[in-house]
């Protein structure tokens, strides 16, 4: 299915774990939505023309770097040929992705073709511990498919870096609780990741907090109390949900008492 782009293949494969192509169309429907993309359907699972078969390239590209953590595929589209043998039955399998032949640093992933949807490619390139993901969509040429994803990789592995953004990354939230039998409630947050960035994406980055501004009490531990965003431009790149990591009960009558009975015995300040 992999290597020489067996529609067959993909067929069998669908009926085998779907019990049919239109419910196994559906699970793949299901399986994008569950990784958050939202505009894409899939009407079989060989990516022959329908009309309620379509997604974009972004999609594409975060279906491919999620598919690629399964070390079987990962290793099948960086495979340039093997020979299979069934029995008696013996036959070469070649990729059809020339890059793995033409680019060194080519490990994937996979062709495509239809008349509709003309030459596509999403092609994966690996140097220096960073890899990159290029899609092409509706290329007029076999030529330019290879041609175009090749000069997109090369150019992700000049313009990009990896950053350790870490320092954005140390949050300390306080928050005022109302009749609750603390004051504030306090809480520090660290993390750390880094990221492929260009140098004008790295100088962008800000962060965005939306925190409750006060808690009434009572409030249950594990309630959602806010989020934390770490942002370029509109694209947010790092995002915290934070939630209540103790009960706040309302404040009793003896609370009461005791502040006001240590109140009274706090040190007068001089004028």
């Amino acid at each position: 299915m992999l290597l020489p782009s067996g529609n067959d293949c993909a067929y069998t494969v669908g009926i085998h774990l779907g019990g049919s192509i239109s419910d196994f169309a559906k699970m793949m429907t299901d399986k994008a939505t569950e990784l958050g993309i939202t505009d894409t359907s899939f009407a079989n699972p060989h990516g022959l023309d329908d009309d309620n078969h379509y997604t974009s390239a972004l999609s594409m590209a975060l279906i491919t770097r999620y598919a690629l953590n399964n070390k079987y595929i990962n290793e099948a589209v960086n495979t340039k040929e093997i020979t299979i043998t069934f029995g008696s039955f013996t036959k070469t399998l070649t990729n059809t992705n020339a890059l793995l032949r033409t680019y060194e640093y080519a490990d994937g992933v996979k062709t495509g073709f239809t008349n509709g949807a003309n030459r596509c490619l999403v092609a994966s390139a690996t140097k220096d511990n960073s890899r990159y993901i290029a899609v092409i969509l509706g290329a007029e040429t076999t030529e330019k498919r290879f041609g175009e994803a090749k000069e997109l990789l090369e150019a992700c592995f000049e313009r990009y870096k990896k950053r350790d953004i870490s320092k954005y990354l140390n949050f300390y939230i306080n928050i005022p609780t109302i009749k609750g039998n603390i004051s504030f409630y306090e809480r520090s947050y660290s993390d750390h990741l880094e990221l492929p960035l260009t140098d004008e994406e790295f100088e962008k980055i800000y962060i965005k907090q939306n925190i409750i501004p006060s808690i009434d009490a009572p409030l249950s531990i594990g309630t959602n109390i806010g989020d934390i965003k770490v942002l370029i431009d509109d694209e947010v790149i790092y995002s915290k949900e934070l939630y209540l990591e103790e009960n706040i009960n309302k404040k009793e009558i003896m609370d009461y008492i005791h502040e006001g009975l240590k109140n009274m015995f706090l040190p007068k300040s001089k004028i």
